[in-house]
């Protein structure tokens, strides 16, 4: 490997005294590597992108689409880009390598879609561009034999929505909450990719709209953990609660609020993992200390009476800005046997929001994403759990 690019390690013990964690788990650290560093197609370091797809086919890493700034800062009055690039990571003996000979591109760029690794491939929905928020729905899949990723159409979403979050069982894929144009939504869908002609279903409400959540399958349950909701004095609800909708029963029940142990923390915007049979892992997030001051910001600028009051105000909320010292770092696992939330260690690098992770070789993979307000990473981390 590379010798610019470093490993980091996190040594993290779980022995805790909580119910269900009074003995040691068979989770007892999480070594993380960066294993590759986003590039562009001339082999320079990319900005990374916010709100990609990550997911895995045919055993490679898929990173396709995002949104970045790649001339100034958007207080500066920088333009957002979305892009279209599909990069591919292999794995060749103990290295990490971009397929160069992969061409392919996203049907239209798009970022801050849902997405999740199926076993028929990567289903990605929704999202936004410079064109609005986007109703479209696709599979990715990796053909080794050609070099490409090959683009498979899906029914369309009901409705147009960024900021959803997408988790499946088998092959059954269910898209939850997520941002309207002008509020979130409490509903949530799913499609059997077996059926014969597959179509979204409505399966059931929220029990509140809400977006940018982390959501697994797990124990037969969907968990949709955190999240934010829109107001229409344009500053979020944040929440810190862990819903979870049994599926065979068709019920919801409120499970316990995200916490370090010693206080309940809001979430949203991070990415979490299923972990065997009874956890989830989530990473990252911003917890909306700083959020809400911006927001807040945002909204007194609208409501300005004078210019000089909206350039102070613009100007403290650049500050702001770039003052920012990053997001959420703490690493809680929670356990849905004795349901218990747990700290059980932080970030040793700046954490990423707006991307989502996935399972690679039995590695966290945390791609890509934010880390500081309009600063994406090109990173690649790899969290092995031992």
């Amino acid at each position: 490997m590379n010798k610019s690019i470093s490993t980091l390690i996190l040594t993290i013990t779980i022995m805790s005294t909580t119910l269900g964690f009074s003995q040691k788990t068979n989770i007892s650290n999480v070594e993380w590597k960066k294993a590759a560093q986003l590039q562009n197609a001339d082999g320079t370091i990319s900005l990374g992108f916010a709100g990609p797809i990550n997911g895995v086919s045919n055993d490679v890493l898929i990173v396709a689409g995002g949104a970045n700034f790649q001339d100034k800062m958007p207080w500066e009055g920088g333009k957002k880009h979305y892009s279209n690039e599909i990069h591919v990571l292999q794995k060749v003996g103990d290295q990490y390598q971009w397929n160069k000979k992969n061409a392919s591109n996203l049907p239209e760029p798009i970022a801050y879609p849902g997405n999740t690794t199926t076993q028929l491939g990567i289903v990605y929905v929704g999202g936004e561009n410079e064109n609005g928020l986007s109703s479209k729905a696709f599979m990715l899949t990796w053909n080794a034999s050609k070099n490409e990723v090959e683009t498979k159409s899906l029914p369309n979403f009901p409705i147009a929505i960024t900021n959803i979050a997408l988790t499946h069982s088998e092959n059954v894929v269910y898209a939850i909450g997520g941002d309207e144009a002008k509020k979130s939504s409490d509903l949530i869908y799913s499609i059997d990719l077996n059926a014969e002609k597959p179509e979204w279903k409505l399966l059931t409400k929220l029990p509140f709209a809400l977006a940018n959540s982390v959501s697994v399958v797990q124990d037969g349950k969907i968990y949709v953990v955190g999240g934010r909701t829109k107001t229409p004095s344009g500053i979020s609800d944040l929440h810190h609660t862990t819903l979870a909708f049994d599926l065979k029963k068709q019920v919801w029940k409120n499970k316990a609020d995200i916490s370090d142990e010693k206080h309940t923390t809001n979430f949203s915007a991070g990415a979490g993992v299923a972990i065997g049979k009874e956890y989830i892992l989530i990473v990252g997030g911003d917890n909306g200390t700083t959020f809400h001051k911006i927001e807040t910001y945002l909204s007194q600028i609208a409501q300005a009476t004078s210019e000089e009051e909206k350039s102070r105000l613009i100007a403290e909320k650049n500050i702001l800005n770039t003052t920012h010292k990053g997001f959420y770092n703490d690493i809680l696992l929670y356990n849905t046997h004795t349901n218990k939330w747990l700290k059980i260690g932080e970030l040793p690098f700046l954490a990423h929001v707006t991307t989502t992770a996935t399972i690679w070789n039995d590695k966290i993979v945390l791609s890509n994403g934010e880390i500081k307000p309009g600063i994406r990473t090109p990173d690649v981390m790899l969290g092995t759990i031992k």
